[in-house]
């Protein structure tokens, strides 16, 4: 059983679960939109992660960027590992997508398809710079080449940060 999380009950977690044969391990992750738990399969013992989202925004956000990785058949994104869509449960606002280790690219929570939004600072040379810190000038070169990447597919992440993106 779970706390309780806006949004969802831990009832709601725990019928998804057991619906789909499923068994909750722990919870693995947390930001300001939701909860991520890791959940392992009753028959094959294979693990994924769900997502809880406290509204539909984010939801809306992230399982519209999933959606657009899958038909791209995108499973990476330069070095980093991106989970793969599983399911979703719009009713629970719920995405269940595949582990990954790092290097990773995730949380898409607060990504935007085909167009920055109009409040979003433009990416001009002090946000280069505040990254670059940030990051670390080793890595920044790498963390770059995956935002430009995602850019290419139309996916404006602008919440590049080091839990989102992780060497």
């Amino acid at each position: 059983m779970i706390e309780e999380c806006p949004g969802m009950s831990s009832v709601d977690l725990d019928k998804y679960a057991e619906s789909n044969t499923l068994v909750v391990e722990r919870q693995i992750g947390f930001g300001i939109h939701g909860r991520v738990f890791s959940m392992r399969s009753e028959i094959n013992q294979f693990r994924t992660a769900v997502k809880i989202f406290e509204n539909e925004t984010p939801f809306g956000r992230e399982l519209a960027v999933y959606q657009r990785l899958q038909a791209q058949d995108v499973c990476r994104i330069g070095r980093f590992h991106v989970p793969l869509l599983v399911d979703f449960a719009p009713d629970l606002l719920l995405i269940r997508m595949t582990l990954v280790q790092r290097p990773f690219c995730l949380d898409f929570a607060s990504a935007y398809l085909d167009e920055l939004p109009d409040w979003f600072p433009p990416f001009d040379e002090n946000w280069y710079r505040e990254k670059e810190a940030q990051f670390g000038n080793e890595n920044w070169p790498v963390i770059l080449a995956a935002v430009r990447e995602l850019q290419s597919l139309g996916i404006y992440q602008t919440d590049v940060s080091p839990s989102n993106i992780a060497l």
